[in-house]
């Protein structure tokens, strides 16, 4: 398939696939207030819906793949989006924080498959440049996916109860499966099918983690990943204490899809003036500049609230450098087995993730100087891990 021959609706269909674990993490953000009112339960118990999601996700990186390459892509896809709607539908009746945490993990474990999978069906059916082609045009809808999903969850927050914003997940899966079931063929035939093999599996893995050069660059997005997440799970309890009203939470994740975005395009142009490792070591320096602002915050108290979105942005464009050079290094230090490294480093990023979001309330005490001065910490330990060490491990 080729650029001029691939269809709209195939596009339309790897875009859910690639937004919709994102657009499940974020839209709901704005109402995690009403939620622990809901279920009686305090601040940091109600943030366990992202770090269980983010952890469910984290482990679907290292098993759809296998499954997929014995069962066919279609067959494995469709039972993660039906887990996915079925899970949605089931969160909306909930009436305790058990009930909710245990769906919310089995709704990752859905969502999954559309990101992982979207991967596998792309390279099965693109060459080389007619792939390059389709995440360009993905990648805006990825990029701006934080700061979109948390408006619509805002929006219906004025006029409904937190339950709307599942309601609108529901009939995103919903348009999904329907996408899957009616336009997408089985993309991966039977005869280049592999056995699923647990064992083999598991050994790559163990291969993977102890090449000390892949661990040095997957700490890179790791320490990104924490720090974001971290943020964004504590955010609307943050921005509440620094004086924002609840219904203007959501307008704050503008500024930081279009810092990331920002960050991705700058990097790009780069990489063109400067080796990979370098361009690396920039975004690095800009990571830690953000630390340092979320302590100028808190000792000199000027404009707090602004300060504080100035430095979150400064942060966000920062993961346009760390994320993808930090991912593509990784990976290409253990290129022989490139798909399992692929897993492996989603693992990881997705579970440092899911332990900050699990953390920050819980730390922090929801205190505005402790949230700054945890996420200040993430950034220097990350910075300073990187430069004692690339010495080692960059040639």
């Amino acid at each position: 398939m080729h650029n001029d021959k691939i269809p709209l609706i195939f596009i339309i269909f790897i875009a859910c696939l690639s937004v919709g674990g994102l657009v499940s993490t974020d839209i709901f953000l704005p109402a995690l207030g009403r939620m622990s009112v809901y279920y009686h339960v305090s601040k940091s118990d109600i943030q366990n819906v992202i770090a269980l999601f983010l952890f469910a996700i984290a482990i679907g990186q290292l098993i759809y793949g296998p499954i997929s390459d014995s069962l066919g892509r279609k067959k494995t896809l469709l039972l993660g989006l039906f887990l996915w709607l079925l899970t949605t539908i089931g969160i909306i009746y909930t009436t305790n924080i058990s009930s909710l945490l245990f769906l919310r993990f089995l709704q990752g474990m859905g969502a999954c498959s559309g990101i992982v999978l979207s991967r596998a069906i792309v390279n099965d059916l693109l060459d080389k440049e007619s792939a390059g082609h389709i995440y360009l045009i993905i990648f805006p809808f990825v990029g701006m996916s934080p700061a979109i999903a948390p408006l619509i969850g805002g929006s219906l927050l004025k006029y409904f109860e937190w339950q709307s914003s599942f309601v609108f997940l529901i009939a995103f899966v919903f348009l999904t499966i329907l996408l899957c079931l009616f336009f997408f063929e089985e993309s991966l035939p039977e005869k280049e099918r592999r056995e699923f093999n647990f064992s083999g599996i598991v050994n790559t893995v163990f291969q993977v983690l102890k090449n000390k050069q892949f661990i040095f660059y997957a700490l890179v997005p790791c320490f990104a990943y924490a720090a974001y997440f971290a943020y964004l799970s504590e955010s609307p309890f943050f921005l509440t204490n620094l004086g924002m009203v609840e219904e203007n939470i959501s307008y704050s994740y503008i500024c930081l899809s279009f810092a990331y975005v920002l960050g991705n395009i700058v990097a790009k142009r780069f990489t063109k003036l400067f080796s990979l490792e370098r361009t690396l070591k920039i975004g690095y320096f800009i990571f830690v500049c953000a630390g340092f602002l979320f302590l100028v915050q808190i000792y000199l108290s000027v404009w707090p609230l602004v300060t504080s979105l100035v430095a979150i942005s400064l942060l966000t464009f920062s993961n346009g450098f760390l994320l993808p050079l930090g991912t593509a290094l990784a990976i290409s230090s253990h290129s022989q087995a490139s798909g399992t490294a692929s897993g492996v480093m989603g693992f990881l990023q997705l579970g440092s993730a899911a332990v900050s979001a699990a953390l920050i309330g819980k730390i922090s005490g929801h205190q505005p100087h402790i949230v700054a001065i945890l996420l200040a910490l993430l950034c220097i330990v990350g910075f300073t891990l990187y430069i004692k060490t690339e010495v080692k491990y960059i040639s």
